[in-house]
């Protein structure tokens, strides 16, 4: 055979090989993560908040903390940007000092308790970009904590929060003079940072923290509807938005694509 045609043949069989590999290297690569994980969070509102909104804010770690389930998948559309979508399930509750600090808050022996959903939709930016494989622990004499790395990220995000829970008021001696089950809806609007640190192929150990602002002002029953049987309290008037916080850990798993751009389940750690 001539050799001019053999090389032609060969350049055309090695595009080809290259178009196919590119092409299996887009639908194989793993753009999809999941999360799962559990965490805290802690909440501030009109419920444990200070008389005077000059007083330095309040935390109350003991009488303000919750605990949560987190579940997100994310897709990676474009180098360091991603898209995701959270759900989160816990309880959350805040209760008032009973005569210690009377002076700085409102009123003693109010509390709240409550069980909650919240799912959002998130835009992410990672600021410390992920290494590739080939590039991580491969370089010759290099030891493991040399190439040590923490992909990290920023997101800012939205979504709706639902609980539904029961208010309580009692004196100083623990005796309830007023309690009502209550539900509540809210828009909320949030931003945080995250990372993860590689544990093994395809999989991570990841962390993330971000504060929640409520658009609606009920998370605990603090609304400044009228109509309360304790209306007359000035913590009724809602005065203090309602915000929370997450903080949790997580284990993270890559996933491939399907052809119709779907996450393959099946392809978690292989």
């Amino acid at each position: 055979m001539n050799t001019k045609i053999l090389g032609r043949l060969m350049a055309v069989a090695l595009l080809l090989l290259c178009t196919l590999s590119t092409s299996a290297q887009r639908w194989n690569a793993r753009k999809y993560e999941l999360h799962m994980g559990l965490g805290l969070t802690n909440f501030m509102g009109d419920i444990c908040s200070p008389k005077n909104p000059d007083l330095p804010v309040w935390v109350l770690p003991f009488r303000t903390t919750g605990y949560l389930a987190d579940g997100i998948l994310k897709y990676n559309f474009k180098g360091r940007h991603y898209g995701s979508a959270s759900l989160n399930l816990g309880y959350m509750g805040a209760r008032e000092t009973i005569e210690k600090r009377t002076n700085y808050y409102y009123r003693d022996g109010i509390a709240f308790k409550s069980g909650f959903t919240e799912l959002a939709l998130r835009y992410e930016f990672m600021f410390i970009k992920e290494k590739n494989h080939r590039t991580v622990y491969r370089k010759l004499g290099e030891t493991r904590f040399k190439n040590f790395t923490m992909p990290s990220y920023l997101f800012v995000g939205a979504g709706g929060y639902f609980s539904y829970g029961n208010f309580y008021w009692n004196d100083k001696k623990g005796r309830e003079r007023f309690s009502e089950g209550f539900y509540n809806i809210s828009p909320v609007v949030m931003g945080g940072f995250g990372g993860k640190v590689r544990i093994g192929w395809n999989m991570y150990a990841g962390f993330e923290a971000g504060w929640r602002v409520a658009l609606g002002d009920g998370i605990d029953n603090c609304n400044g509807k009228k109509g309360s049987p304790v209306e007359d309290m000035h913590w009724v008037f809602g005065k203090w938005i309602d915000q929370y916080q997450f903080v949790a850990a997580n284990i993270v798993f890559k996933m491939r694509e399907k052809r119709n751009h779907m996450p393959n389940f099946k392809t978690i750690r292989r």
